[in-house]
């Protein structure tokens, strides 16, 4: 990517500096940034900003174009940026197409005051047509099979009008801009609206919630009160037959205005939750916490309509990846094998709230996958935040149809962690990744914030020297209490409830390296990642997630779900233990498997040397719960698991979970099901944890066959 920055000194006695940077170039087109500073020595209440330049401006924020005469624009300030202080500077962002890539605007002239400038940009006075401006609402509601209708109203005697994103059962009328018709599903979205005139194009967002109707006659506009604004409805449609005939008169009129007056107040609201939703507990209660893989879309064709909404009331989108601009350059590397992109080059989409710079933050680790953007770049600056059909819009539409849903982002994992060692031992990037990843919940419509940094101490994939025993928990509790700061002040700006998690380790070491008990006074729970206790990194076979350990080694003592819950519960080192109501007990939806394992004096496989094996179908270490039953090696009737395909299934009464070994095959693969599952959730009810969480849940099998894992977590886990 090319960069390049022209600056012109005006010759006026009102001086400012403007110049032009590229912030993206393509074959076609590209993205770039128009800067004035305002070097005039007092303030100013509006401005205008000229140049030449033979590029079309497609799209443009922070400003306005005026008017257009061969290659010579004039732009001019928005209403909301028009007063700049003596020394302050604005930006104007534009997206444009170009048959000449790389020249950029030139004859840059920056004016106090909307002037009009020249070379056929007119006066600014009299007649002088300005681009539109949307003044409509930003936020409506409407309720499914009832009628709807928004008006877009703009500035400027715009020409036409257009909405993209519109609900099934909606649309824009382009020449008045009105916006009708009749939801046919319930679905929280956004609009995005246009209204154009010859001076140019304003874009705004709605955003639009359709909800169940209440049932509730008079009740027009599905918020669950008879008030106002339903009056105003009706009156849209007086005199006509619509839906609104509610005494079957023919027309819409004033015995239909007498129901609604005699309505007027709150409306009773019926149980549209899923059949057995009562059981659900809200996040308050307990936790059911799954992960979700944005990756999960391609290779695994799970998108998010597969999704069980009625059996979790937490969902931890996995992942978004963390970013410093500075960095360590010996820290970079390759984090997307099929982009070839590192760290750095993800750093430039870092999101962040118009008009600043971040040192640290948050971006899209899969920009397509998540919102539906075409490019990391495009995410930044799209409005809507995201797309219909992409994961994020999909989310909006599962928390529409399960009232108890919360989602989270989840930060970093295994393979994206090293960023955080660098933001968390500076003030000041703690400080804008907390307000980078409070503008991304807050954007994309997310719940709360779950930090997987793996691991405090060093410990993800490829640390070494990267990590600081004596320094990164303590860290750890500043980047916390930023995280948690940030929330808190956004809750004051629109009194949302806002989580804040983290997924603990479960290993005696990497717990050693944190302080449990300070770091629950700041978040709301601790997902403890309770497996990868042994796996195909051992040279002999072990069970993936114990209940208990029966690994002989004395330093694996406590690599168990029941010894690492002891752990968190009365802490180590002489730090205090973790309430259990904060403590959410990890639970996988896979296995581990090793290849050329001797059968051994116990016949089973277990505790016998072996390499590292694979999954079928997939080459990944992970085994997938349900891929033990579409490869053939395990089976399920009649209430009952049992090998197949050669293998044997085995129980360990005293780790209280499955495995399975063939002899002939040499392989030994050991994993979670419905029977071990069950055992889990009833330590969580002995120990009044505070729920579980599973990674994660495009590996669970169909709920149809009776093996489901997340069915075992919802009826296993009573309320407290």
């Amino acid at each position: 990517m090319s960069k390049i920055v022209c600056v012109v000194l005006m010759a006026s006695s009102a001086r400012a500096a403007s110049t032009f940077s590229y912030t993206d170039q393509w074959t076609s087109g590209g993205q770039g940034v128009l800067r004035a500073s305002n070097d005039t020595g007092a303030a100013v209440t509006s401005w205008t900003l000229e140049f030449d330049w033979g590029a079309t401006i497609t799209s443009i924020w922070n400003g306005s174009i005026q008017s257009k005469v061969g290659n010579h624009y004039v732009v001019i300030n928005t209403s909301w940026n028009g007063a700049l202080a003596a020394g302050a500077a604005t930006e104007v962002g534009c997206v444009f197409n170009t048959s000449a890539a790389g020249v950029p605007p030139t004859n840059l002239l920056f004016r106090a005051g909307n002037s009009g400038g020249t070379g056929g940009g007119g006066t600014g006075g009299g007649g002088t047509i300005s681009a539109p401006v949307i003044t409509s609402a930003t936020s409506a509601n409407a309720g499914v099979g009832i009628l709807f209708s928004y008006q877009i109203t703009a500035s400027g005697t715009p020409t036409s009008f257009g909405a993209t994103g519109l609900p099934a059962g909606l649309a824009v009328n382009t020449t008045t801009g009105l916006i009708s018709g009749t939801p046919t599903t319930a679905v929280v979205t956004n609009i995005s609206m246009s209204a154009t005139n010859s001076a140019g194009t304003a874009s705004a967002a709605l955003a639009l919630t359709v909800a169940q109707p209440s049932q509730c006659v008079g009740d027009l506009n599905g918020d669950n009160i008879v008030d106002t604004a339903d009056v105003s409805l009706l009156l849209l449609y007086w005199g006509e037959p619509s839906a609104y005939d509610f005494d079957s008169s023919g027309l819409t009129d004033s015995g239909d205005m007498s129901i609604v007056l005699l309505s007027f107040g709150p409306c009773e609201i019926p149980n549209t939750d899923p059949v057995g939703y009562e059981k659900m507990p809200t996040v308050e209660q307990r936790k059911i916490v799954g992960y979700y893989p944005n990756w999960g879309i391609y290779q695994k064709n799970f998108p998010v309509t597969k999704v069980r909404g009625d059996r979790v009331n937490v969902i931890n989108y996995a992942f978004l990846i963390p970013l410093d601009r500075t960095m360590p350059s010996a820290w970079n590397r390759t984090v997307s094998s099929y982009r070839g992109w590192t760290y750095t080059n993800y750093a430039a989409y870092l999101q962040q709230p118009a008009g600043t710079t971040l040192t640290a933050g948050v971006g899209l680790f899969d920009e397509w996958a998540d919102a539906g953007a075409a490019s990391a770049s495009a995410a930044l600056t799209m409005s809507p935040a995201y797309n219909a059909g992409s994961n994020f819009a999909q989310l909006q539409t599962l928390k529409a149809a399960n009232t108890k849903l919360r989602t989270m982002i989840s930060i970093g994992g295994w393979t994206l962690s090293t960023p955080f060692f660098s933001i968390a031992r500076d003030a000041q990037k703690r400080a804008d990744f907390a307000k980078s990843a409070v503008y991304v919940v807050k954007r994309y419509g997310f719940d709360g914030i779950d930090i997987d940094w793996e691991y405090p101490g060093g410990g993800g994939l490829e640390q070494n020297g990267i990590g600081d025993v004596a320094t990164d928990g303590d860290n750890y509790l500043l980047l916390l209490r930023a995280l948690r700061d940030e929330l808190n002040k956004q809750t004051l700006i629109d009194g949302k409830k806002y989580y804040l998690s983290i997924a603990g380790p479960a290993g005696d070491g990497n717990i050693a390296n944190m302080d449990p008990k300070k770091i629950a006074a700041i978040v709301d729970w601790i997902n403890v990642m309770t497996y990868d206790f042994h796996g195909g990194w051992d040279s002999t076979t072990g069970l993936n997630a114990p209940m208990v350990n029966v690994d002989p080694n004395p330093s694996s003592a406590k690599w168990s779900v029941a010894g690492a819950t002891d752990v968190y519960l009365t802490g180590l080192n002489g730090k205090g233990g973790v309430p259990a109501s904060q403590l959410v007990l990890g639970v996988p939806f896979y296995g581990r498997g090793w290849n050329n394992v001797a059968a051994g004096a116990s016949g089973t496989g277990l505790g016998q040397s072996g390499t590292e094996a694979t999954s079928p179908g997939l080459g990944e270490t992970e085994f997938p719960y349900n891929s033990l039953f579409s490869s053939g090696v395990l089976a399920y009737s009649n209430g009952v698991y049992s090998g197949a395909g050669g293998y044997t299934r085995f129980w360990n009464a005293t780790a209280q979970v499955p495995y399975l070994y063939s002899a002939s095959a040499k392989k030994f693969i050991t994993y979670d099901d419905a029977q071990s599952m069950g055992v889990k959730m009833n330590f969580v009810n002995q120990q009044s944890l505070g729920g579980a969480m599973f990674w994660e849940m495009s590996e669970d099998t169909d709920s149809s066959t009776g093996t489901s894992l997340i069915d075992a977590v919802f009826t296993g886990m009573r309320l407290p």
